[in-house]
């Protein structure tokens, strides 16, 4: 879901396949180096290891570590072990949410200051960098000048997240799709689509309750671009319980669109043009999926989850078209989708 374009009734293994391995280096008593290596399908469709995270820590004191070099992008509550599907009860992190932004690491500096008030936890998470991730089909999206901060509370059972992040945006389309579509466009239509110089935003609120037994999340997030992308809002509530080793679970959760990527009745003649290229950006949709974890055995669970997803008007959702990205008709239906996985740490 969001990035694969699976064919015809194969069955593909590809969007949810991942392996990961991670080296940590202890070079002093206050010096670190972190290196994790992850192969997954990408936006390109290939399977090419890379870097997920290579940087170097260096503890200030007890309570405050300076990190230079790539790290997870704290956007989400869940950021940290997103890629890690064991630490999570579902398959995948609701695509709802944790589709509206896809940058997944940062080139760059962060602060993380943890302490404790009382009987709370308390980090501070402040950072600075860059990220870039290739465009489907062709092309390359870039945050530069990033900047942001995140804060988690955590007290007993419960943990609380906020995050709010602002950057420059450039999302270079080069596909052979595009740039047919595009030839017919004005220039100046062309800028709001395709380039740089935009300004984008992001931010998150997050709960996770987790006391052994009974386990609720929520999370909304929301995010902004002033060009080449849509704005939209998003949320999500689950809720599982534990008996023994399986813990049965049900999620349900929304994206909304905020803004179109363009306004097509300021385009007189463009107009249709403009909407099919909105309704294949827009991810608009709900879902609500109910599934069941068995951990079988020490650090590997079996996970099987189905998921009813429904796209909203002028939307293709989550899902991409095979053929034709820009094409009608998966907007307003109901996608039904079965997921099974096995998650192994080791």
């Amino acid at each position: 879901m969001g990035i694969d374009a699976p064919g015809g009734q194969r069955t593909d293994l590809g969007p949810d396949s991942v392996l990961g391995v991670q080296a940590d280096v202890r070079l002093s008593e206050r010096n670190a180096f972190v290196l994790q290596l992850v192969t997954r399908e990408t936006q390109r469709g290939d399977y090419d290891p890379r870097p997920a995270l290579a940087f170097l820590s260096h503890a200030l004191s007890p309570e405050l570590t300076l990190r230079a070099g790539r790290f997870r992008s704290p956007f989400f509550m869940l950021s940290d072990t997103s890629d890690i599907n064991y630490n999570q009860v579902w398959v995948r992190p609701p695509v709802e949410v944790y589709g509206l932004n896809p940058f997944s690491d940062i080139d760059g500096i962060d602060l993380l200051y943890r302490t404790h008030i009382g009987d709370m936890f308390v980090e501070l998470h402040p950072y600075f960098g860059r990220s870039r991730i290739p465009v489907i089909n062709g092309g390359q999206a870039r945050l530069s000048k990033l900047g942001g901060m995140t804060l988690t509370l955590e007290s007993g059972s419960l943990s609380l997240s906020a995050g709010y992040a602002k950057a420059d945006l450039a999302v270079e389309r080069t596909s052979p799709g595009f740039v047919d579509f595009a030839s017919t466009l004005p220039q100046a239509l062309r800028a709001e689509l395709s380039g740089s110089g935009a300004s984008a935003s992001f931010s998150s609120l997050g709960m996770q309750w987790d006391d052994g037994v009974w386990r609720f999340s929520a999370e909304v997030a929301r995010n902004t671009a002033s060009k080449f992308s849509n704005s939209a809002t998003a949320a999500y509530a689950s809720a599982g319980r534990r008996f023994g080793s399986v813990m049965p679970y049900l999620s349900v959760a929304r994206q909304w669109q905020d803004q179109p990527l363009v306004e097509a009745a300021e385009w007189p003649g463009y107009e249709d043009r403009i909407k099919g290229f909105n309704r294949s950006r827009n991810q608009a949709q709900k879902s609500f999926s109910v599934g069941m974890r068995w951990d079988f055995a020490p650090s590997a669970a079996l996970k099987a989850e189905f998921t009813q997803a429904r796209t909203s008007r002028n939307a293709l959702g989550t899902f991409i078209a095979r053929e034709d990205p820009f094409a009608p008709g998966l907007d307003r239906r109901t996608i039904n989708l079965l997921s099974v996985s096995v998650d192994v740490v080791f």
